[in-house]
């Protein structure tokens, strides 16, 4: 035991236990027993009630002289104690049997139990195994362009804990529970139950019931008696939080860090869960934690994407563009404002988004749970190193849910490519017809491909999941705005796809030079060769005639900067013949041959969508050597009619 000034207790007559110290006598408080007897060798505390086996290191530490209730805050339940050696407990029984006037004659000591043979032993590993191998059943659980640049400082993450605790299981599972009557007062035992009142600020609450729990607390479902307007509040289990091997409790550290998340994340622009307050008890013998959280009147992704589409046929094309213009397009956003604040969710989970559906706008959805959310500085949650696994000691304690990334598998610090691999596990369960990832074996079975479940899915939207799941995080797309144009472009490009009957009309494309402010037509199907003369003649202002006389090739023997193709909305582009090469820029999905900001010189005919999101937003440069001998390029873009 942690503290040699004091031992446990028990009255021999109604069993409470208590701590005390080791020269105090007294006499039992719940029956008024005396005295109460020390208890001595090697015994274990089990709550009577639920049967959780007790921490009695805890229990020196947290109780004082009061008789012993179960440590888990929802259950409160008496606790026993059970002697370790069959003969000292059965004598220990007699005795207590005695006391109360039961008959102390009791049947002869049955024989000790022997130890299992190896081969039954080898019987029990193997049926363990089988049990393991089974299939674990599911758990029930406009658009703006450009995005607003956050410029507020960053989050103070000295709250934050380099040890997180695992989660028995994601979000919080729903279960009916019987309510009871309200009482007038405010609560004034442990624990909450039906019926409680509680206050914060000026407002009054009353707990209606219990919707769900999980393995470091549960959710209530509460009612504010002056508006009638219904509120979750979010209980920590504070027992759960305990650490034994240094004796400290980070309860109050992960109540404090997920009321700050969740304050700061409901200022988005975003539909999103709002923040009520929080509430501190410390009258009982644990104190109590709880916060105050908007009801989300909605049901889980995972249950509403059941609900709709109960096989692969109804993913039409139709199906995932609204999928992605209502559901994953508003998540990119409000999880891009977190991001910009220095908040990683960790747990984005088709259970921790509810989906609510309202009458006059649609369905939306809205994140929950920041419990494991994390606070990182804006100059670690970008750019990572590759290879990102190169720490000796991890930096956090890991988790595993279906969809983690390596990195928070493995413990690493989570950065905002994090919460992109697990949206894109979000995107592998929608696309593919409601399957989660396997456990990988590989660091390539970290790579999703929805393709494989849906064999009728369009292969840009196998590519997306695919380059959002990469392994390395340095790999994977580099933030929120990336994720969002690429499904700006997947909604745009597939648009043809949902109606291929539909003729329409040719756009009319224009290459636009920064330079001179010159719009050049591009004729669909027409091979067009960019040089001096085509944009100088077309220029609106000529303050920078000579930079281009002098960086661009004119057009004759054969010799040009570049060349550009369209047909069918796809622009084709070309260089053979500048000296220093062309560089594509801002692309929202680079196909295989080419990637930001690398020369395309040498590569034929190089494929750019023209979608929503790269026209105008995508860039041809020329660079040149000017006359200082620095280098310098020239921008152009490409825009579906001429700009004012």
């Amino acid at each position: 035991m942690s503290n040699s000034s004091k031992d446990f207790f028990q009255c021999p007559s109604c069993n409470s236990i208590y701590v005390l110290p080791s020269d105090k006598a007294q006499k039992c408080e719940a029956c008024q027993h005396s005295p109460i007897e020390k208890l001595t060798g090697r015994f274990i505390l089990r709550c009577k009630t639920c049967g959780l086996t007790q921490n009695k290191n805890s229990f020196v530490q947290l109780h004082g002289d009061s008789h012993l209730t179960c440590q888990a805050s929802n259950c409160s339940g008496q606790v026993k104690s059970i002697l370790i050696g069959a003969r000292q407990s059965r004598q220990n029984k007699v005795k207590r049997k005695s006391l109360l006037g039961f008959n102390t004659q009791l049947p002869p000591e049955p024989p000790r139990k022997r130890k299992l043979a190896a081969k039954s032993s080898q019987e029990a590993a193997a049926f363990a195994e089988t049990l393991a191998a089974q299939p674990k059943p599911k758990i029930k659980k406009s658009a703006f362009l450009p995005f607003p640049v956050i410029e507020d400082e960053d989050l103070d993450s000295s709250t934050s804990t380099s040890t997180d605790p695992q989660k028995s299981a994601p979000s919080f599972t729903p279960f009916p529970v019987p309510q009871a009557a309200a009482s007038s007062t405010m609560k004034s035992h442990a624990s909450i139950q039906p019926g409680d009142k509680l206050r914060i600020d000026s407002s009054q609450f009353e707990v209606i019931e219990k919707i769900g729990t999980g393995g470091m607390g549960s959710v209530h479902k509460l009612r504010n008696i002056e508006t009638g307007q219904i509120t979750a509040l979010k209980e920590f289990y504070y027992s759960r939080f305990h650490d034994p091997e240094s004796g400290n409790n980070f309860c109050e550290k992960y109540w404090t860090r997920e009321a700050q998340i969740s304050d700061l994340q409901n200022e988005s622009p975003e539909k999103s869960m709002k923040y009520v307050g929080k509430l501190h008890l410390t009258e009982f013998h644990n104190p109590e934690y709880y916060i105050f959280l908007e009801f989300i009147d909605g049901v889980p992704l995972d249950t509403w994407y059941g609900q709709k589409f109960t096989d692969l046929s109804h993913l039409t094309i139709g199906t995932l563009r609204t999928m992605i213009k209502e559901v994953l397009m508003p998540i990119t956003r409000h999880m891009y404002y977190c991001h910009q604040k220095g908040i990683i969710h960790r747990d984005l989970t088709v259970q921790n988004i509810m989906i609510v559906t309202d009458p006059e706008i649609g369905l939306y959805p809205i994140i929950i749970d920041w419990g494991v959310a994390k606070e990182i500085s804006l100059d670690s949650m970008y750019n990572p190193r590759k290879p990102y696994y190169v720490s000796a000691t991890p930096e956090a304690t890991g988790i595993r849910n279906r969809g983690t990334p390596p990195e928070v598998m493995a413990g690493f610090e989570p950065i905002a490519t994090t919460d992109i691999y697990m949206l894109g596990h979000i995107m592998f369960y929608l696309f593919s017809g409601g399957n989660y990832a396997s456990a990988a074996a590989t660091n390539e079975d970290f790579v999703l491909h929805p393709g494989d479940y849906n064999p009728n899915l369009p292969q840009e939207f196998n590519k997306l999941v695919e380059y959002m799941t990469q392994y390395e995080p340095a790999d994977r797309m580099a933030d929120m705005v990336k994720v969002y144009d690429a499904l700006q472009w997947l909604y745009d490009t597939s648009g043809k796809l949902e109606h291929p009957n539909l003729v329409e009309k040719d756009k009319n494309y224009y290459l636009y030079c920064d330079y001179n402010q010159g719009f050049l037509a591009l004729p669909p199907q027409t091979i067009i060769n960019i040089g001096r003369d085509e944009i100088l003649k077309v220029g609106r202002t000529h303050d920078m005639d000579g930079h281009l006389f002098n960086a661009l090739i004119p057009t004759d023997e054969g010799r040009f900067s570049f060349q550009l193709y369209i047909d069918n909305d796809v622009a084709y582009i070309r260089d053979i013949s500048s000296p220093m090469g062309t560089f594509l820029s801002q692309l929202t999905m680079p196909n295989q041959q080419v990637y930001n900001n690398v020369a395309i010189k040498g590569l034929d005919n190089v494929s750019i969508e023209l979608s929503e999101a790269n026209l105008g937003n995508m860039i041809i440069e020329v660079p040149f050597l000017a006359p200082d001998n620095k280098s310098y390029r020239i921008p152009f873009k490409i825009y579906s009619q001429e700009v004012e």
